[in-house]
């Protein structure tokens, strides 16, 4: 059964064998994109996590005010064909606006770590951004009952006047309560700048992604529970980034990162397998940045 709040509705998918409803179980972290920021850098960071910490995708969210889309699985290259490692949508599964990914990753002390990875792959309709951050804080502050939530997002390098925020990738803690501040510091995930900010008038009538998201969930996250991640950095191929900020993420959560160690020849399929530091990334990124060959045919 879908489970209704006053501003989203979750569907759980089914299991093939039974038809039975997954659960998601409490989670002790959740992590979300900021969709629309620079470089789609969180939904990047998002689609590593889920395929490297082998989650199930458990099912889909509807907002009133967030642009539905369909298309393509698009991990589905990298689990169709693989040899009993990834599990989680069976063949003909289709990507849609807001999918949730479930499952059991280790923290640095052998402990288990239950997380919840969140994928948003559209963004709010035109005209509706408040609307939608208003909808999608309520699903951060509530759903599954998390014990931390990362939000992962993007501003571009031009933003402030620091020179140390011009040139590169910086990774920066933008929000959160004083523990995961200090987690965050104690991997040199540094804050943000404070010239990088809106005075409080223009947060209040913002329509940017980021800063629309922080504006409301300073009004309602009182306690912090929702801490943020950003990579400031230049829109283009942001793949590295979007591997950096998986990265940024594990380390902060205190969470297990494998060696790249993977057979490829044990995964499948036909497409070759890569890698950007510890992370095996989607093979579905090569399309996105051109870097595989298009069957032209289709458009004919």
């Amino acid at each position: 059964h879908a489970s209704t709040s006053m501003t989203f509705t979750f569907y759980p998918r089914r299991t093939s064998q039974s038809g039975e409803a997954m659960t998601v179980e409490d989670a002790d972290v959740l992590i979300a994109p900021v969709s629309g920021a620079c470089g789609n850098v969180g939904q990047l960071a998002c689609d590593a996590l889920a395929l490297n910490w082998n989650l199930t995708r458990v099912g889909t969210c509807d907002f009133e005010h967030l642009s539905p889309v369909v298309g393509r699985d698009a991990l589905f290259d990298d689990t169709a064909t693989s040899v009993g490692s990834h599990a989680r949508a069976p063949s003909g599964s289709l990507a849609c606006a807001f999918e949730v990914y479930s499952g059991v990753t280790r923290a640095s002390d052998g402990a288990e770590k239950r997380v919840v990875v969140v994928q948003i792959r559209s963004d709010a309709c035109v005209g509706a951004r408040r609307a939608f951050v208003d909808e999608y804080s309520d699903f951060l502050l509530t759903f599954a009952n998390a014990k931390r939530v990362v939000l992962v997002s993007a501003l571009p390098a031009s933003v402030g006047e620091a020179e140390a925020q011009i040139g590169g990738t910086k990774w920066r803690a933008a929000r959160g309560d004083d523990e995961f501040l200090r987690a965050c510091a104690a991997v040199d995930l540094t804050a943000l700048e404070s010239n990088v900010c809106l005075p409080d008038d223009v947060m209040h009538a913002s329509v940017d992604p980021h800063w629309a998201l922080m504006d409301v969930l300073d009004a309602k996250d009182v306690a912090r529970k929702v801490g943020c991640l950003v990579a400031v950095c230049s829109e283009g191929d942001n793949s590295a980034d979007g591997a950096g900020m998986a990265l940024a993420v594990a380390r902060a959560c205190d969470i297990v990162v494998d060696d790249a160690s993977v057979d490829a020849s044990a995964i499948g399929g036909d497409e070759p397998v890569t890698y950007i530091g510890p992370w095996r990334v989607p093979r579905s990124w090569s399309v996105a940045f051109g870097t595989r060959a298009m069957r032209r045919e289709m458009f004919a």
